[in-house]
């Protein structure tokens, strides 16, 4: 008996799926009625009566099909179903992987040109793309700020991200995500020292931030930490600090990407501006490097799960410059 798969996303590319899916075998390419594009950050489909969505069919077997399952990572982040679609004539039941998260979010910009190459492939046009991406609800984020912090609005507002701001989040779930700004020393107290060369210490302050991350990440949000706050992350993940460092404050200085979503948006080296006398020293539990100093200073870290970004510069400040990827890179975590 034969079966086919419909492909809408990376399954269009050719070079991929001849690599990956030997066993599958292209058949040609149609138009699946009542169902559009959706972004789950990855992409996925919707029914939506009166809409359609460009597909590629293949053709595979037993073997085909464990081929498909391993590269949709079936089934935790896509499932199956079947659906009927007209081709040469002739309707054929399809399998088709969906998303399992319902949560719309916006793709990262590799992630959507990785999509792009099996539209070229196949000649569709990219308007279906664009307009599954238009429909994604507008993001909003917390800023956890005591004063308004103009300039961190002003990175969220190019991004197209809302963003409101206080000393208390009265409701995590009102917000897609938290943003922490820089700010004074944090007690040496919650990461085990003493305090040899801190400064400005806020007690109240500290326990009102560790409380509202603790808050946003029981609730699955993702958080940014711009310098203080990166920090104020990284002990929050049992992460330590090195309480005074030199040539770091009032510089600007090279950082060295070591993650790909870095590399893509930020380049494999680029400058930043650098205002911080204190730093990452043992890094937090289940954090990994993105970006650091050619003196060796972390600067950049995020979570396995994308769901945690700390920078340790101050990218609201150089908005015109690489600034304002910093915040693009965040709105495709939340």
């Amino acid at each position: 008996m034969k079966k086919f798969c419909i492909a809408y996303g990376r399954n269009l590319d050719l070079k991929r799926m001849k690599e990956k899916c030997p066993h599958c075998v292209l058949v040609g390419k149609t138009y699946l009625k009542n169902w559009q594009i959706a972004f789950r950050k990855y992409i996925t489909l919707e029914k939506c009566h009166g809409k359609e969505v460009p597909v590629g069919i293949w053709q595979f077997d037993d073997i085909g099909e464990k081929e498909l399952d391993v590269i949709e990572n079936f089934p935790i982040m896509y499932r199956k179903e079947y659906v009927d679609i007209e081709y040469d004539g002739k309707i054929l039941n399809c399998l088709v992987y969906l998303i399992n998260d319902t949560h719309p979010k916006f793709p990262d910009e590799p992630y959507l040109q990785r999509v792009l190459i099996g539209y070229n492939d196949f000649g569709f046009n990219k308007k279906y793309i664009n307009e599954a991406i238009s429909r994604i609800p507008q993001k909003k984020v917390f800023i956890l700020s005591d004063e308004k912090p103009t300039n961190y609005i002003e990175g969220c507002k190019q991004v197209d991200i809302q963003a409101d701001y206080g000393t208390v989040c009265k409701n995590v779930n009102d917000y897609d995500g938290l943003l922490i700004p820089g700010g004074n020393d944090i007690n040496p107290k919650w990461y085990g020292q003493e305090n040899i060369a801190s400064e400005k210490i806020d007690n109240n302050k500290d326990e009102r931030v560790f409380k509202t991350i603790s808050e946003f990440v029981q609730n699955n949000k993702s958080i940014l930490g711009i310098c203080g706050g990166s920090q104020y992350l990284n002990i929050f993940f049992k992460g330590t600090l090195k309480q005074d460092i030199s040539n770091h404050k009032d510089t600007e200085h090279f950082i060295i990407s070591k993650n790909s979503l870095f590399t893509y948006y930020l380049g494999e080296k680029f400058k930043v501006n650098s205002l911080h006398h204190q730093c990452v020293e043992t890094l937090g539990e289940n954090l990994q490097i993105c970006g650091i100093s050619e003196d060796g200073i972390i600067e950049a870290f995020m979570d396995k799960n994308n769901k945690i970004l700390g920078v340790q510069w101050h990218p609201e400040i150089i908005l015109g410059r690489s600034g304002k990827n910093v915040f693009e890179i965040f709105k495709t975590m939340l």
